[in-house]
């Protein structure tokens, strides 16, 4: 037997001591705290959760309730237990529904982004009759929503410091030169808002430029005034001579010849040299007013060398003189010498080439320059000889080796390419936008059908020396030529009557190779050098002519169309035309505007036009 079988074992525990007795007792008494502090604390949580009124301890242990104290508790959870139980009664009478407060809700759905007119809570706010369903929001609430600020603002702009001294672009924004200029970020912006809306909102008078209206306008003054005119032009008659009348009158719309009622107005760009004596002095290549504007107050734009695009507006002074100019706006275009520009129908877009590959199409309306980098599948360096449809659709650009590109305007893309002999010098399109006419150093003018792209025409012209100015009218066209002279032909084409050349290999050298010769109705001899632009009046009565290598009267004539003689007495020698570079007629032409080689912008008022849309 093992000492361990043989040991007997002690029933009774060893005594303990006393000492032992008060450690079990603190162990007993510290649990037992613990159990009723848990006990607590989860009370505690439960009626914050459900109710009950109990707040928030933030870490302070709940100490142990007294029995007076646990019986206040018990007959007050007793009141409040009727309490509950007498309102859920009285929300099953009257409804669950009837509660709008929401103050005994234990939580919300957030409806964030969900229109509240169309929400619907389980069904609640469906009508149960006609399935409709009902806003929760009242209108005068959604619309108080609508008026109300900004949906976030940034209160660090409060605390910058802006000092408008340190750059020039920011000195425009001072109020006068004694402002420090040390604003902080909103005043910032409210600056530059009303800024904004001082230059664009009332400098920039655009309304002109509103393709609605302008169309609206056009077609109705168009109308107008060929009812008033009264000007038909005989397409039948054989012209041979300049003795034979041009033009089958019905009254006093007819223009007399020899004598030309003219006035000179003030110059368009006056305000620009009268504020600024440096203005720029570089010559005003481009002058044309926009064809959907206003024929009494009518609009237009000056382009030069200067590299700077300048609106005006006949009669918009503020001294109330009809015939003062006043300036809407200008764009200048760093490094870029502008050769050509052309509104683009009756919308505010311009269209600006230089003797650069790329080129730029503005929008006046929205105050957008657009840049084209290029025309995909060209390689031209030089794009100087540039002009746009009637319709703004297709822009014309001449190109290299007799080319000319047709671009679309909207699409921005690359339409055609059609060819001519010789380099081309001039192009421009018929009133109606049907047929792009071009000429060049071949001394031939080609006429292309736009849609088809085929050449309907092809002729040379009676001087023989290289073309430099097209000009198209109703029923004219003039050629202008280098030696001075411009041809006045007819200008009737069948439009089903596609040309052909007689083979294909032919290289279309010659006169007898080309379509049949044109029927001249008078060559213009007054100018004795180089013809540089040529353009028709608004009824096609009236021609002017010009050369840039002369200067005043002997650079610049008028032709009365109807019986093919020049204007006796204007210009005369003291009239300070200067070197004429550019000229356009206003719509109904009220008014003249001649662009020189010392950067000024000639005005002069027509009054047999005025007179007529006056009687």
């Amino acid at each position: 037997m093992t000492p361990q079988e043989g040991e007997e074992k002690d029933l009774h525990p060893p005594p303990v001591s006393s000492s032992s007795l008060v450690v079990g007792k603190r162990k007993r008494s510290k649990s037992g705290r613990r159990r009723s502090s848990e006990e607590a604390e989860e009370q505690r949580l439960t009626q914050l959760l459900f109710g009950g009124g109990a707040l928030p301890s933030f870490g302070v242990t709940k100490q142990p309730e007294s029995a007076s104290t646990k019986k206040k508790r018990k007959r007050k959870d007793k009141k409040r237990k009727k309490e509950k139980e007498t309102i859920s009664q009285n929300e099953d009478e009257n409804g669950d529904d009837e509660n709008d407060d929401g103050q005994d809700l234990l939580f919300e759905i957030d409806r964030t982004g969900v229109d509240p007119s169309t929400q619907m809570v389980n069904g609640e706010n469906e009508d149960k009759n006609n399935n409709a369903v009902v806003p929760l929001v009242d209108q005068k609430e959604k619309e108080k929503e609508k008026d109300d600020g900004p949906v976030w603002v940034d209160e660090e702009d409060a605390k910058l410091e802006i000092n408008l001294l340190q750059t020039d672009r920011l000195r425009k924004l001072r109020l006068s030169r004694t402002d420090t200029g040390v604003l902080n970020g909103v005043e910032l912006e409210r600056r530059m808002r009303e800024r904004y809306q001082s230059t664009m909102e009332r400098t920039a008078h655009t309304e002109w430029a509103d393709i609605t209206t302008t169309t609206t306008t056009t077609t109705t003054t168009t109308t107008e005034s060929n009812r008033k005119t009264g000007v038909i032009l005989d397409q039948e008659d054989n012209h041979q001579g300049s003795s034979v009348s041009l033009l089958r009158e019905t009254g006093k719309r007819r223009l007399e010849p020899h004598s030309l009622d003219i006035v000179r107005c003030p110059n368009v760009n006056l305000s620009d040299h009268a504020t600024n004596k440096s203005s720029s002095t570089a010559v005003v290549r481009v002058v044309q007013f926009h064809p959907g504007s206003d024929p009494e107050r009518p609009l237009l734009f000056t382009a030069g060398l200067d590299k700077t695009l300048r609106f005006y507006q006949v009669g918009g002074s503020d001294d109330g003189d009809d015939d003062k100019s006043k300036k809407i706006h200008g764009i200048h275009f760093p490094n870029f010498p502008i050769y050509s520009a052309s509104f683009l129908g009756t919308t505010g877009n311009v269209v600006v080439s230089s003797r650069r590959r790329h080129f730029y199409i503005y929008d006046a309306v929205a105050g957008k320059l657009n840049h084209i980098p290029k025309i995909v599948g060209r390689d031209e360096k030089s794009w100087e000889v540039c002009t746009a449809s009637p319709d703004g659709k297709t822009i014309a650009f001449g190109g290299n080796d007799g080319y000319i590109v047709l671009y679309d305007a909207r699409s921005r893309q690359w339409i055609d390419n059609l060819k001519l002999n010789g380099n081309v010098r001039t192009i421009s399109f018929d009133p109606d936008g049907r047929y792009v006419l071009a000429a060049g150093s071949d001394g031939e003018v080609y006429r292309w059908h736009v849609q088809s792209r085929k050449c309907v025409e092809r002729f040379a012209n009676v001087d023989g020396t290289p073309c430099s100015s097209l000009a198209v009218s109703s029923q004219h066209l003039a050629v202008g030529a280098h030696s001075g002279v411009v041809n006045l032909y007819q200008n009737s084409i069948n439009p089903n009557d596609h040309w052909q050349p007689p083979s294909q290999s032919s290289r279309w050298t010659t006169a007898a190779a080309a379509a049949p010769a044109r029927t001249l109705v008078k060559s213009i001899m007054n100018i004795q050098t180089g013809i540089h632009a040529t353009c028709f009046s608004s009824d096609g009565q009236i021609l002017a002519m010009s050369s840039k290598l002369e200067r005043d009267h002997q650079g610049l004539k008028l032709l009365h169309v109807p019986t093919a003689t020049v204007f006796a007495n204007w210009p005369t020698a003291a009239t300070p035309l200067g070197y004429v570079w550019s000229m356009d007629f206003s719509p109904n032409s009220h008014y003249l505007a001649l662009g020189n080689d010392k950067g000024k912008c000639l005005l002069y008022r027509l009054n047999h036009y005025c007179k007529s849309n006056d009687s």
